[in-house]
């Protein structure tokens, strides 16, 4: 396998390593799937840091104009009553049955700019449709311009500054900054997946290998990791921040109009592609909508006021009062674990595997697979779903997020995954409700960097 990916062109957002462990498809060309295994790589977020640029060709959409905040409010569920300049938010937007169907990054970059990531082909359709009203607002699509790299873990910080020069103890959490790296201008987001301490790097697609460089040289003598495409995804499940295509689906497929835009737009093959079914798996893949999830029980409904008139309000509204699920991390009883794993060398039929360290797979041909189990109590009813199950190896357990009836969100509550496809031979592993998000170490959104100390060079390369 890693023969014939290295006949195809590596992704030009990053420079080719010389050694990489595994290689799989990226979204142009073949890119990093584990610089060294996914074991190194998964606990450097908890001891030292990573720098990922799999995200890369991010979609990526300026908005310009005076109505800026005004268009953003009527599509987005997301409260903007304070957002100045060089602030971070979390974009939502839902459909009228209050479910989401697009979250990114919005970055105000002037009074009246805001560049958007991951927030394609929502903003683009409405803005472009004038299906909920015009605006005086100019969009622009500058994916594939710009880069995009993440360094999270605890001497992100040191690593950061180091490749800057510039001192970011009092750049606080979800805030951004200009700055320069190898003489490149780029700007600095406090912001990141690992959940511990880390930072975004933004620049120009002409200097994103100089950045790389940069980063990666500062970074190595304090044991930094390159982060590949298999271990990403996992950051995001201890971190407690679910992620569309790896944790839950959005049902944009259900949006004839949406559909017919895709369709017929020139650029949006790929965000066509994404809308289409992304191959479910697990006890509750016999149920699609099961797949699909609002914000309150992803545990972003505190980012929404009903202040104002938006997409799903009505809907909204209805879903806070009842107060039906709420996120939690599961931890999987270490005997039924074994027990699964075991199946396969007895002389019976076989559970469904369980050994690969997370459920989601972009191997080998990129086509993505998207796991939800069914979440039981002791009368075997169903009292929830549980997604992006993974082997933490720095904590040494297996956990599982999901959406649980919030009557069992108890720390300490038992409950039982279903586990094995519908019509295949299933086994009821018993789970234990505990803390989310499960990553406690250094966390960004509560660390006061100007407190911490600065890194120690480590032998660790």
């Amino acid at each position: 396998m890693k023969e014939q990916f290295e006949t195809l062109d590596f992704t030009p957002f990053c420079p080719k390593p010389e050694h990489a462990s595994l290689y799989a498809p990226a979204f142009v060309g073949v890119s990093a799937y584990e610089y060294t295994n996914w074991r190194d790589e998964t606990v450097s977020w908890k001891t030292t840091a990573y720098l990922h640029a799999g995200l890369n060709p991010t979609d990526t959409y300026r908005l310009k104009g005076p109505d800026v905040i005004k268009f953003l409010s009527r599509i987005c569920a997301t409260n903007f009553n304070v957002f100045p300049v060089g602030r971070i938010k979390h974009g939502l937007v839902c459909d009228e049955k209050g479910r989401i169907v697009q979250d990114g990054v919005l970055l105000r970059t002037a009074e009246d700019e805001v560049m958007t990531y991951w927030m394609v082909p929502m903003l683009n359709y409405a803005l472009e449709s004038g299906k909920y009203g015009k605006f005086d607002v100019e969009g622009e699509f500058l994916t594939g311009k710009v880069f995009l790299f993440q360094i999270g873990g605890p001497v992100s910080i040191d690593i950061v500054e180091r490749a800057s020069g510039k001192d970011l103890r009092d750049l606080k959490f979800l805030r951004s900054i200009e700055a320069e790296i190898a003489g490149k201008p780029v700007r600095i987001l406090r912001i990141g997946m690992s959940g511990t301490l880390g930072y975004e790097v933004h620049g120009a697609i002409e200097d994103a290998h100089d950045v790389y460089n940069a980063l990666y040289d500062a970074g190595k003598p304090l044991g930094l990791r390159r982060l590949g495409s298999h271990c990403y995804p996992m950051n995001h499940s201890e971190n407690g921040f679910p992620q569309f295509g790896v944790h839950f689906l959005e049902p944009k497929s259900e949006d004839e109009d949406l559909m017919n835009y895709l369709k017929s737009t020139p650029g949006m093959e790929f965000q066509l592609f994404a809308a289409g079914p992304m191959n479910p798996h697990g006890s509750a893949s016999d149920d699609v909508q099961l797949f699909y999830h609002d914000p309150y029980e992803l545990g972003w409904g505190n980012m929404i006021r009903f202040d104002h008139d938006f997409i799903g309000k009505e809907a909204l509204e209805r879903i806070k009062e009842e107060n039906k699920r709420q996120m939690v991390t599961l931890e999987w009883n270490v005997e039924d674990i074994a027990d699964v794993f075991a199946s396969q060398f007895r002389d019976e039929e076989p559970y469904k595997y369980i050994e690969n360290p997370t459920d989601l797979n972009f191997w080998p041909d990129f086509s993505g697979t998207i796991s939800h189990d069914r979440i039981l109590n002791n009368d075997g009813e169903t009292i929830g779903t549980t997604f992006g199950r993974q082997n933490s190896a720095y904590f040494h357990r297996m956990i599982s997020i999901g959406c649980l009836d919030t009557e069992y969100t108890e720390l300490g509550t038992e409950v039982f995954v279903l586990w094995g496809e519908p019509g295949e031979r299933q086994k009821k592993i018993r789970a234990k409700v505990v803390r989310f998000p499960y990553n406690n170490i250094l966390r960004n959104e509560t660390t006061d960097v100007a407190a911490l100390p600065k890194a120690v060079e480590t032998d660790c390369k």
